[in-house]
């Protein structure tokens, strides 16, 4: 099976549940997923498009409506066959046939374009998430992480949900969540999302550097870095492997040279864990001083008081950089966020030579 490079959308109810043509048009609604299947397909290369059979106006207000027309390219939509508009499709992007995905959710339609293109892909996704979790649509050398992606995207879409019908305060719906956070050393097969938090995440990630896997390895071995993943669950399903730092021993204590996060536990108090966790493990390995370096960009300004609101002090800066201090034995130990259980897995360090 070829992979594929370009997935063709039907509109109403597959997109959105409703009809834009009818008179009904304003109480159309987008499907829960839609947003998050179309910016995931973009993150792997692959491109969208839509094919409605409508008025291009009508198509064109929804897609504004709910903020999604960046993720198309080239729409047809008209009121001729399907399969024509297909064909011009594959000209247009300059792919074949057994390179498209055809998502539509009415059967006559499915069947209509099957027997003119009998080499195009059909599929019928009631969920819009389902698209991603198709073999011919994953990531070429997908992670563990990747082929586990649609059930985290479902997970994080009922989280969302129970978050909006909650009637009390965001802290308050946090500590009904029975969030568990494990802090563990890397191990040999978390290499590979390791890599892919660090060279993906913008936003909750304190220094932006990137990295192959080969680099980081290597380093690892070579310089006893400390390595820490994190993997968090909650009453709604397992995240997954959804942040990492990486510390180097230095004569003067420990360097958080990278701490990084998942953006889709943004809000939950995961990256103020992890320092608090790294604090007490300095304290338990008898390190006097740990440092933290911020570079700060465009994207990761969510993350700039990271260290300053665990306690630490501002060091000094560099062009973008800036690095803070904690004294273990001069400065108060902050605590994890009271919504998080911490299972925390280390071992005592082994002592760089």
């Amino acid at each position: 099976m070829k992979r594929i490079r370009l997935v063709i959308w039907d509109g109403d109810n597959t997109l959105w549940d409703g009809t834009v043509f009818y008179k009904d048009k304003e109480n159309v609604k987008i499907k829960p997923g839609t947003k998050e299947a179309l910016k995931e397909l973009g993150k792997r290369g692959i491109k969208n498009t839509i094919c409605s059979k409508n008025y291009y106006e009508d198509v064109e207000n929804i897609l504004k409506k709910f903020e999604i027309e960046k993720y198309f390219e080239k729409p047809e939509i008209g009121w001729g066959l399907k399969s024509d508009a297909i064909k011009k499709l594959a000209g247009l992007f300059n792919v074949s046939y057994d390179e498209m995905l055809f998502v539509d959710d009415d059967p006559f339609q499915r069947a209509e374009v099957k027997s003119q293109i009998p080499e195009i892909n059909i599929f019928d996704a009631l969920d819009p998430l389902d698209v991603l979790g198709l073999e011919s649509v994953m990531p070429l050398n997908a992670t563990e992480e990747d082929k586990k992606r649609v059930r985290l995207l479902k997970e994080q879409r009922n989280r969302e949900e129970a978050e909006k019908s909650h009637k009390g305060d965001f802290k308050e719906f946090l500590m009904q969540c029975d969030m568990v956070m494990t802090v563990r050393p890397v191990e040999e097969e978390d290499w590979p999302r390791v890599t892919q938090l660090l060279n993906r995440t913008n936003e909750l990630n304190a220094t932006t550097n990137r990295y192959s896997l080969e680099q980081l390895k290597e380093s690892f071995e070579k310089n006893h870095d400390i390595v820490m993943v994190v993997e968090l669950n909650d009453k709604f399903g397992e995240y997954g492997l959804i942040a990492e730092t990486i510390i180097e021993q230095k004569d003067y204590g420990w360097f958080i040279r990278d701490l990084t996060v998942s953006c889709r536990t943004m809000g939950r108090g995961i990256g103020s864990a992890l320092v608090v966790a790294i604090l007490h493990y300095a304290k338990e390995n008898s390190v006097n001083k740990v440092v933290g370096k911020l570079v700060e960009t465009e994207s990761n300004w969510r993350i700039k008081p990271l260290y300053e609101n665990r306690g630490f002090r501002k060091a000094s800066s560099e062009g973008k950089s800036t690095f803070y201090e904690f004294g273990l034995g001069k400065n108060d130990m902050p605590e994890y966020p009271p919504w998080i259980k911490v299972n925390f897995l280390m071992k005592a360090v082994e002592r760089k030579e």
